[in-house]
């Protein structure tokens, strides 16, 4: 039980992060990028320091939205690689 309710958890955050994300790209992706970079680093922070004890359900959310976070990059990077393939005589 536990474990599907941390799965849905995580594939729903991921989810709403990460369209979130792909909008603001779409929006402006010179600042989106930077913004998204700026916001994958405080949340790697914010995963290392888990002193106060925010426990699974916390550590499922910041797991989820790095991961959106990393696959926003991940998508960008390929579009720049595709584009710059197509650009090379």
């Amino acid at each position: 039980m536990c474990s599907n309710y941390l799965d849905e958890l995580y594939d729903n955050t991921f989810e709403s992060v990460y369209e979130a994300l792909v909008e603001l790209v779409r929006k402006d992706p010179r600042r989106a990028l930077q913004q998204i970079r700026g916001i994958l680093k405080s949340l790697y922070v914010r995963q290392g320091n888990d002193w106060s004890g925010r426990g699974v359900v916390g550590d499922t959310g910041i797991d989820a939205s790095i991961a959106a976070h990393e696959s926003v990059l991940a998508d960008l990077a390929s579009r720049r690689t595709s584009r710059d393939e197509k650009e090379s005589p």
